[in-house]
């Protein structure tokens, strides 16, 4: 726990610290309100798996069966009702307000059903063609984050790109994961992995020993990015 602490706190002290987060998984709901308060603390934001798809309907892109929340409300935690297309295009403002980079994907990797395939099809632009759900980020897409990642001092990962359980669509999760391992191996990038799925996606393709850190709690390490000190870690510093 202390190893973990010092890695996270360190993350805003580089002297000229370039952050990108990496942010991925199902729901927008679950996210975008933690999203939103971390703005000031990243240069860079890369959106995969499901939670792209929302955003990029509200750009105006067509996703056709792909997994999405748009047109879609919640309650949040003061009973307040949310709604989604309003929430995921105010957020956009906001990061071009924060001088933020917002990538979404640009291509994706398809298929008619949720389901293993040796010839998925591959997008040639944002837009996913009717019939079709997208579920891994492209090739174009791939080389587009990589290159961003490569770039960065810190960069922080909560969520896969990707269905990367079904082997046909793990090469959006296992890139991301190795360009982190790459990065830091290769040039002292601090590297943060966060969340259940993103852990596994990248022990599955053996890059979690490569990384700085590695940790079951996504929503905790983009916390600890924002400055925030989370109450099990305090009280083992009341310890001290």
């Amino acid at each position: 726990m202390p190893h973990s602490n010092e890695i996270h706190n360190n993350t805003p002290q580089f002297p000229i610290n370039i952050v990108v987060a990496i942010v991925g998984g199902a729901k927008v709901s679950d996210k975008i309100l933690l999203l939103e308060h971390i703005l000031q603390q990243i240069d860079s934001l890369l959106i995969g798996g499901a939670m792209a798809y929302t955003f990029l309907k509200a750009q105006g892109y067509q996703i056709a069966n792909s997994f999405h929340e748009y047109g879609q409300s919640f309650l949040d935690k003061y009973g307040e009702l949310k709604d989604i297309d309003e929430m995921a295009q105010n957020f956009l403002a906001k990061a071009q307000a924060c001088n933020v980079q917002v990538l979404l994907p640009i291509d994706h990797i398809c298929h008619t059903s949720c389901d293993g395939t040796d010839s998925p099809f591959i997008t040639e632009n944002a837009s996913v063609p009717d019939g079709y759900m997208a579920l891994d980020i492209g090739p174009r897409t791939i080389e587009l984050y990589k290159n961003t990642i490569d770039e960065s001092r810190t960069a922080v990962w909560n969520g896969p790109m990707g269905v990367f359980e079904i082997p046909t669509y793990a090469t959006g999760s296992f890139s991301i994961a190795k360009a982190m391992g790459d990065g830091t191996q290769e040039r002292g990038l601090l590297s943060i992995i966060g969340g259940g799925a993103s852990a596994t996606a990248a022990e599955r393709c053996g890059q979690s020993s490569r990384v700085s850190h590695v940790s079951g709690g996504g929503g905790a390490s983009l916390d600890l990015l924002e400055g925030k000190v989370l109450p099990g870690i305090n009280a083992l510093d009341d310890l001290e």
